[in-house]
């Protein structure tokens, strides 16, 4: 009899549902905004609840036998508490205990990234392979990491936060406090802080990115990618250094690592697909040669449903997967 599991994927402002079969097909799914009231773990966790209730609801046709949950942050492995999500700004939230007792289910919580990699893995590009790394650059740069077929979770649960290797020693200050950080010169907030920075120095240079924003204040990584792609010459600069800085991250993980496959994604990689090309370049000049004479490095393929395709399949493999 074919098994079937829900998904969650938890974003900052949005959550994804999807019942998934064993097979990693989704049957079924629905998108939720948060409401910009919600601002409190209490009503977004109400929210998310609710809504998972109706989801299970519509579709009593299947048997649903576990559910499994990606968010960012770090994660209790054993309890399944959010001990911090900066993009929720939760701590310490017991969702796991919370979502098993309204609906009867067994859960299993996740970082995002730990379930976009197993998606990824099992039914996406990463196919087939036993070591691959999965890297996503969108407001932060998170990373999951599989190795001799077995995901790499870490003593306490957060192996794989690429985003805070260091790039430049006592460099620009990241949101985690730490200096330097890849997150704060190629993640999304870090582009757009630095683009916002240059912009207040040379406003006759930026003219073109500040008036596709509507002014300083509002230069987004989102502004940058569209000043790249229409010839501005402080944008192309701007990006091609993003590219550099990124690929000095990808370059350490594959010298660390060595895996057969690196899977790049993420909102800005999407916005900016020239960045997923530098970073393949300078991989290819600069990383050791005996850690890429096998090395592959592709663009995901399960889309919007990677998150929830993941966490479906983590919820239905978990005992074994990740004990």
């Amino acid at each position: 009899m074919k098994k079937y599991y829900l998904g969650m994927d938890i974003g900052g402002t949005n959550l994804r549902l999807g019942v998934v079969d064993e097979s990693g097909i989704v049957i079924d799914e629905d998108f939720k905004s948060f409401h910009e009231s919600f601002n409190e773990p209490q009503k977004q966790v109400e929210f998310i609840t609710k809504n998972l209730k109706c989801f299970i609801k519509k579709n009593t046709k299947y048997d649903i036998s576990g559910i499994g949950v990606g968010i960012a942050g770090q994660i209790n492995k054993k309890t399944g508490s959010v001990l911090f999500s900066p993009n929720l700004n939760w701590r310490n939230v017991p969702l796991g205990e919370i979502l098993e007792k309204e609906t009867g289910l067994r859960v299993k919580v996740v970082n995002d990234l730990t379930a976009i990699t197993y998606g990824e893995w099992k039914w996406g590009a990463g196919i087939g392979e036993d070591n691959l790394v999965v890297v996503f650059v969108g407001t932060g740069i998170g990373s999951g990491v599989v190795i001799d077929g077995k995901l790499l979770l870490g003593c306490s649960n957060a192996a794989g936060e690429i985003g805070h290797i260091v790039v430049v020693s006592g460099g620009r200050k990241c949101t985690c406090g730490n200096n330097g950080c890849l997150e704060a010169y190629a993640g999304g907030w870090g582009i757009a802080e630095i683009a916002r920075e240059m912009a207040l120095k040379d406003k006759i240079g930026f003219r073109k990115t500040i008036e596709m924003a509507g002014g300083i204040d509002n230069i987004s990584a989102e502004t940058v990618a569209k000043a790249y792609y229409s010839g501005d010459d402080k944008a192309i600069r701007l990006v091609k250094k993003t590219g550099i800085y990124l690929s000095d991250g990808v370059i350490t993980v594959v010298n660390l690592i060595n895996p057969c496959i690196v899977i790049l994604g993420g909102g800005v990689i999407d916005g900016i697909p020239d960045l997923f090309n530098i970073v393949v370049e300078e991989v290819g000049k600069r990383a050791l040669k005996a850690s890429t004479s096998h090395l592959k490095i592709l663009m995901p393929t399960l889309g919007k449903n990677t998150g929830i395709v993941g966490a479906a399949g983590i919820a239905g493999t978990f005992s074994h997967t990740l004990s």
